[in-house]
């Protein structure tokens, strides 16, 4: 899984999963699994945008504007 996609399951986690058991209150066991999940795909994402640094060649510096939604190349 490349950086980018790291960095899309994080924000899809964020913006798009709720608990599946219909808990009345936030903060249940089941959000906090996955704010866990998007937390981990977070931490994954910067590791790799890190390593890659500035030797990030195009297709790379795309691939992560296009996954942060800038749309510079």
């Amino acid at each position: 899984m490349t950086g980018p996609e790291n960095y899309r399951d994080a924000v899809a986690i964020l913006t798009g999963e709720s608990c599946d058991y219909g808990c009345p209150h936030t903060g249940c066991a089941h959000e906090m699994a996955y704010l866990a999940r998007a937390q981990v795909h977070a931490t994954l994402a910067l590791t790799v945008a890190v390593v890659a640094g500035t030797s990030m060649n195009r297709a790379d510096r795309a691939e992560w504007a296009g996954a942060i939604g800038d749309g510079a190349p």
